[in-house]
């Protein structure tokens, strides 16, 4: 029967976690209709099926994760799918309410059904491999949660990330439950063969929430983390006479007219960018196992604000690219961005990277490189300030900017050669126009 697998949605995926399946068990799939949304690495993507027929068995379910070419659907003509659901029927029974507590503190009885004894469960009671979801394992190593002690919720007994939050739960509420119960209620004692009582993480202040991290943002953390761990930053800025450059834009979005596409002072930076690559090749470049790799293609990543973290989708070639172009695309990158729309193919292959924080009225700051590229411009606000021109103070709009770098492969000098062609390209704003 064919299979719908996990794709790999990025060149840095490893795995993907399923957000909503859009089909069910028994609905038709189309060849390349979208069947299911997923968070990888760098952003919720849509999964496409490759095959038509109907929906059978959802192999992996909403919030557990995957690596990428696990299977975690599959289709077929639908003849089994009211078979499975008799076959599922008979397992689930009602627990009688004097039901004596037990160790398994993870299912509450009046939240819960009891799901009978499969053989996933009988592994667990003869010492075998505990049936589980990636998700479920991984947040139960970092929990310190002995799997043997829980029972699984999921499909044939399988434990899945609810059975893994309703134990914290269950842990976190058990002294205030044991001082509760009345005193003629004596504690069951644990089976013989049941594992010694496992340490639990330190609970968290009564005035604090604890926000489990999204795959985007433990992505990020991890990258970060990396990136300054393993790359020697060092870091060069200069200040940036905007003066001109501001006056050159007022100029293209009035001629723009109404409706057509304005230019930001960021979409001129990424041309500047751009055009000092070119002259500065070693810093388009990145170091990869040990080589320097130098790119052929100026694809600029922009860094995009979003509700799950920092995201940074490409525009290619920008160096050969006009302004109003760049203008359109950065638009529209951002707004897949904000909308959770992104495609690989706006992710992949940026070769340099620019920060913006300039419209939150950030004075200065140093941006963390995105491994494998050698650098990334962190730019910051333009502010009136007094400078001198014939000996006579002038008000002019300077910007600074702050490159980070990778010392492994970039120099100083080479830096600043790269600054100073930014710096006259943005300082001669019509060379922005070619």
């Amino acid at each position: 029967m064919p299979e719908v697998n996990m794709p790999r949605l990025s060149d840095t995926m490893q795995e993907g976690t399923i957000t909503h399946w859009l089909k069910k068990p028994g609905d038709e799939v189309k060849k390349g209709e979208i069947v299911a949304e997923v968070e990888t690495d760098k952003a919720n993507m849509e999964i496409e099926s490759f095959s038509a027929g109907v929906l059978e068995q959802i192999l992996v379910a909403e919030g557990e994760t995957a690596p990428i070419g696990q299977p975690i659907a599959i289709l077929g003509t639908g003849a089994n799918v009211q078979s499975q659901k008799q076959a599922v029927a008979p397992q689930v029974v009602a627990v009688p309410q004097q039901q004596p507590a037990t160790n398994n503190a993870s299912i509450h009885p009046q939240s819960r059904p009891a799901i009978e004894s499969s053989p996933a469960q009988n592994e667990r009671v003869n010492g075998g491999a505990v049936k589980s979801s990636p998700l479920a394992r991984r947040m139960a190593e970092e929990h310190g949660i002995d799997l043997q002690q829980l029972k699984g919720t999921g499909p044939g007994g399988r434990i899945v990330r609810d059975d893994i939050e309703d134990y914290i739960e269950q842990q976190r509420n058990a002294p205030a439950t044991r001082q509760a119960a009345p005193a003629s209620v004596a504690p069951v004692a644990p089976a013989a063969s049941a594992p010694a009582p496992i340490s639990q993480p330190e609970a968290a202040p009564e005035d604090a929430e604890i926000i489990t991290l999204s795959t985007m943002q433990k992505t990020i953390a991890r990258r970060l983390t990396e990136s300054k761990q393993n790359v020697p930053h060092f870091y060069i800025g200069s200040d940036i006479d905007l003066t001109e450059t501001l006056e050159m834009r007022q100029k293209l979005n009035a001629n723009a007219g109404e409706g057509g596409v304005k230019v930001s002072v960021n979409d001129l930076i990424i041309k500047a960018c751009a055009l000092a690559l070119e002259k500065s090749p070693e810093v388009n470049g990145g170091y990869r196992d040990g080589q320097f790799v130098l790119h052929k293609h100026v694809n600029i990543g922009i860094a995009v604000d979003i509700p799950a973290g920092l995201i940074v989708p490409v525009i290619r070639d920008a160096n050969l690219k006009g302004l109003r172009t760049i203008a359109r695309e950065a638009k529209a990158l951002v707004a897949k961005a904000q909308a959770g729309k992104l495609t690989p193919a706006d992710l992949d292959g940026g070769t340099f990277s620019i920060s913006n924080l300039g419209m939150m009225d950030v004075t200065d700051f140093a941006a963390v490189i995105n491994p494998p590229q050698s650098a990334i411009l962190a730019v910051a606000a333009a502010r009136k300030t007094f400078v001198p021109i014939d000996n006579q103070p002038v008000i002019r709009d300077i910007m600074h900017v702050t490159l980070s770098a990778d010392h492994r492969i970039l120099y100083g000098a080479t830096v600043a050669r790269f600054l100073q062609e930014v710096k006259r390209v943005l300082q001669n704003p019509y060379l922005l126009l070619g």
